[in-house]
Parts: structure tokens; C-alpha cells; sequence
């Protein structure tokens, strides 16, 4: 009797692959555990050697140089194919490379140098699309009167009283 960690050793595969034969084959588990008889074991050998044969190594393995994960998509581990789809590169870069790839803001405006806020922290903004706001948000201020308010001398006042009161103090 020979288990699955025995094959998988003795074959050089993982134990999954062996367990994976064993299900679609609707062999029995003994106690929970995989347990192959010598008729089994043979015909374990001979799927894994038949399948070996026919698809090459390369193929099992990520394509990107250095990576010897396996393969699941497109010839690139998951990893490489998440960051190809993202950023069109596999590359590793930080966690805000995705945003760095994009060209144009989400009212398709190009980020260009002079289309474009840059933060001290690397984060950017649209600069049509912030005066599109600032003009959008004083049509609504002059609609409904705003100015008039905002620049009353009565309001000043009120300001600069709750102003006072909200300052400490000497102790």
C-alpha cells in the first residue's frame, strides 16, 4: 500500500495532483487518508508520466524571468497576470501603481504638467475638472444669495465673537 505523500516524493509532484487523479478515478479513502494499491499506484505513475510527456515543463511555470511559480493564466502565475492587467507591466511597484498608470482622470481629461495638481505625497487631481467644480459651486452660491451673506458685516461679527469665545484663556 502506498500513500500520497510516498508517490509525491517518488514521483517529484505535489500530493494534490495525486489526490486529484485519485477523486476523478472515484477511488475510495481508507480512513480519511489515500491509500493505493500496487495496481493503483501503477496506473497513478503511468497518467502522471503519459501526462509529462506530452506538456512541457515550460508550460507548467510562470513565464516571467525568475518567477518558478506555476502557470494559470496566459503563461503567468496570478501574481504577474494581476499586475500585467493593472499597469501593463510586471514590474513590482508599490501599492498605488495602478494609479499612476492611468493617462486621463474620470471625466477623461489627460493628466498632462499642465493639466495636472501634484501633492506632496504623490497624489494628483485633475485641474479642469477642480475649476468645473469651483465654477459649478459658485453658480450655486450666486443663485441662492450666498455672497450677500457671506460678506455681511453682521455675519463678521458673529464669526469673530464665536471666535473669541472659543479661546482659551490664561490659566
Amino acid at each position: 500500500m502506498w500513500t500520497t505523500r510516498q508517490l509525491a516524493d517518488e514521483l517529484g509532484v505535489d500530493p494534490h495532483r495525486i489526490s486529484k487523479i485519485a477523486q476523478r478515478r472515484r477511488w475510495r479513502r481508507w480512513e480519511g487518508e489515500w491509500l493505493f494499491t500496487a495496481e493503483q499506484a501503477d496506473e497513478i505513475r503511468r497518467t502522471i508520466r503519459a501526462y509529462d510527456e506530452h506538456v512541457p515543463v515550460a508550460a507548467w511555470t510562470c513565464t516571467v524571468e525568475g518567477c518558478e511559480t506555476p502557470a494559470k493564466v496566459r503563461g503567468m502565475c496570478n501574481a504577474h497576470y494581476r499586475r500585467v492587467s493593472r499597469h501593463g507591466s510586471t514590474e513590482r511597484r508599490d501599492g498605488s501603481d495602478w494609479q499612476r498608470s492611468k493617462t486621463h482622470c474620470p471625466n477623461n481629461h489627460e493628466y498632462t504638467p499642465e493639466n495636472t495638481y501634484r501633492f506632496a505625497d504623490g497624489r494628483r487631481r485633475c485641474r479642469a475638472c477642480r475649476l468645473e467644480r469651483a465654477s459649478q459651486q459658485g453658480a450655486r452660491e450666486e443663485a441662492r444669495g450666498d455672497d450677500a451673506v457671506k460678506n455681511s458685516p453682521e455675519l463678521g461679527a458673529v464669526r469673530q465673537a464665536g471666535r473669541a469665545e472659543a479661546r482659551p484663556g490664561p490659566v
